[in-house]
C-alpha cells in the first residue's frame, strides 16, 4: 500500500500525438495559488471542451492556477495544395455553353465563370473546419489524460522533497522544544531569587517568606510557559500527521503555522531569559521557512 504524501502545487506535463490529419500539443501548467483558478488558451472551436478538460483535470488537481495550453496544427504530410472536380467542371462548362446558344451571348465562356461553382477548393485550415468530430475531441481528451499524468508525476515528486524537508525541520524544533522544557524548568526559583534579592535590597530588612512565597507564586504564574510549550509540541505532532494525509492539506497547514507563531510568541514576551530568547529566536526562524515551504503544498 502506497503511504499518502503532501503534493506540490507547482508542475508541467505536455503530450502531442496526430489526430484526424493534425498535429496537437496539449501542455499543462499548476502554479501556486490559495484557491483553484483553470484558464485554458486553445484554437476558438476547441473552447467546446473546456468543461470535460477542466472536470479530467479537477479530479486529480485540487488547489492552485491550471493553465493548459492546446495548439494545433495541420499535418503536412496530409495538406493538399487543391483539389480539381473535373466532372464538375465539364458539366457545368457544357451547360453555361448551352445557355449562352440559347440567349444568343456573344461572350465566350472562360475560367472565370466556371470558378464560382468550386470546381477547384482547397483544404480548410483547423479554424474553419467543423470541430465537432467526435474521434478529434476524444484524442485532445486522451492526450490530457496523458499530460495530467505527467504533471502528477512531478508534483508528487516534489512533495517528497517538500515531505523529507518539513520533517528535518520539524524534527529541529522538536530538539530545541526539549531544551526550551529543562531551561523553562529552573525559571521560577531563579526569579524567586533574584525578586527576593531585589525586595531586600529595597527594603533593607528580610522580608516576610509567607509574603515572599506568595509574591514569587504570582510571579512564577507569570513566567511559566508550561501551556504553551506543551500546546507547541502538540502542533509539532499534528504537523507532522498533516504531511502524511491524504488529499489537500496545505491550507490547514497554514492555519496551524499561525497557531504556533502565537504559542512562540508568547513564550518569548513571557521569558525574558537570554538563553530561552535565543531559543525563542531560532523557532520563529525555523517557523518563517516552512511557511515558505508550506505555500508550495496542494
Amino acid at each position: 500500500m502506497v503511504r499518502p504524501m503532501i503534493k506540490s502545487m507547482t508542475g508541467f506535463g505536455s503530450a502531442t500525438g496526430e489526430i484526424c490529419g493534425y498535429s496537437c500539443r496539449l501542455e499543462i501548467k499548476t502554479l501556486n495559488a490559495r484557491f483553484k483558478e483553470f484558464i485554458l488558451r486553445s484554437p476558438h472551436l476547441l473552447t467546446q471542451l473546456e468543461e470535460s478538460l477542466k472536470k479530467q483535470i479537477g479530479l486529480r488537481v485540487h488547489r492552485g492556477r491550471v493553465e493548459l495550453w492546446i495548439t494545433v496544427e495541420e499535418d503536412a504530410r496530409s495538406r493538399g495544395l487543391a483539389t480539381l472536380n473535373m466532372e464538375l467542371a465539364e458539366d457545368v462548362y457544357k451547360k453555361l455553353l448551352t445557355l449562352k446558344e440559347r440567349l444568343g451571348l456573344e461572350e465566350p465562356v472562360t475560367l472565370q465563370h466556371l470558378l464560382p461553382f468550386n470546381v477547384i477548393s482547397l483544404d480548410k485550415s483547423f479554424e474553419t473546419s467543423p470541430a465537432g468530430n467526435d474521434e478529434l475531441l476524444a484524442g485532445v481528451r486522451e492526450l490530457n489524460q496523458t499530460a495530467l499524468s505527467q504533471l502528477m508525476d512531478m508534483r508528487e515528486s516534489e512533495g517528497r522533497q517538500l515531505h523529507e524537508d518539513l520533517q528535518s525541520r520539524l524534527d529541529s524544533m522538536a530538539q530545541w522544544l526539549e531544551e526550551l522544557k529543562k531551561l523553562a524548568a529552573n525559571l521560577p526559583a531563579a526569579a524567586t531569587k533574584r525578586y527576593q534579592a531585589r525586595l531586600e535590597e529595597l527594603a533593607e530588612t528580610i522580608i516576610d517568606p509567607s509574603r515572599l512565597t506568595q509574591e514569587a507564586a504570582i510571579m512564577a504564574e507569570r513566567i511559566d510557559v508550561t501551556e504553551e510549550m506543551t500546546r507547541f509540541g502538540s502542533h509539532i505532532q499534528g504537523f507532522r500527521a498533516l504531511l502524511d494525509a491524504d488529499g489537500p492539506v496545505g491550507r490547514r497547514l497554514e492555519f496551524m503555522l499561525q497557531e504556533m507563531n502565537r504559542e512562540v510568541n508568547t513564550m518569548g514576551s513571557k521569558c525574558q531569559a537570554k538563553s530561552i530568547i535565543d531559543l525563542v529566536l531560532k523557532l520563529k526562524a525555523e517557523l518563517e521557512k516552512i511557511r515558505e515551504q508550506s505555500l508550495n503544498i496542494e
